[in-house]
């Protein structure tokens, strides 16, 4: 029979106190763990499919823009894109006459983040023409990045020009060739690319595609 050690005269036996500590922490573990679950539980699930869209594009991609060169795609007709704003609402870029200047904006791009009051000032001070359209494409959506989901930064800007939602692959995008974001786009009214720019440009940027768009008009 083996005998049991007794601690020292003047020491404290710690083996009651380790044992008690490994059931305390077991006990707070699994307390984390139930909240945690509950809390969980308690959540909404999230909509993956919301901040995108299912557009429809017909006809010939334009190229990849290449900042700082010339835009070989200057005369190509861009696609044709029947797409909806985030309630439904039909918006489409198409050949119907009017030139168009077209902006792609990222929810979580800085530079759309800027650009995005600037240009909504510029049309609420009466500087977009009546015979020129302006409409975005909401793209690159992702909701781990800032400002999602897209419709609820640009509601808050107040912006006003039609949006379509493009889809999770970033379909509209990729047919006009976005190579950054802003992403900007004009067209004549049959769709032609008159010329396509792609970063932080302004309110005087913004004036300048509506010469180009404008001068179509008159040539």
């Amino acid at each position: 029979m083996t005998a049991t050690k007794k601690p020292k005269p003047g020491t404290k036996d710690t083996r009651n106190n380790s044992t008690l500590w490994w059931i305390l922490g077991g006990i707070v573990g699994l307390g984390l763990i139930v909240a945690l679950a509950i809390s969980i539980a308690g959540e909404e699930p999230v909509d993956e499919s919301l901040g995108y869209g299912d557009p429809t594009v017909t006809g010939d991609p334009l190229p990849v823009y290449a900042a700082g060169q010339e835009d070989v795609s200057v005369g190509l007709t861009a696609p044709t894109v029947e797409g909806a704003d985030w309630e439904g609402n039909p918006v489409t870029i198409e050949p119907n006459g009017t030139p168009k200047i077209i902006v792609f904006l990222a929810h979580w791009c800085p530079h759309c983040q800027a650009d995005v009051p600037v240009i909504q000032q510029w049309v609420n001070d009466g500087n977009l023409p009546d015979d020129v359209e302006l409409i975005s494409v909401a793209t690159a959506t992702d909701r781990l990045r800032p400002n999602w989901p897209p419709q609820d930064w640009l509601e808050e800007e107040g912006w006003t020009a039609p949006v379509i939602m493009d889809d999770q692959i970033g379909t509209v995008a990729g047919n006009y060739g976005m190579s950054g974001t802003p992403f900007y786009v004009v067209l004549d009214g049959e769709n032609n690319n008159l010329g396509r720019v792609s970063g932080e440009i302004g309110a005087a940027g913004v004036d300048q595609l509506v010469q180009v768009a404008e001068a179509s008009i008159e040539g």
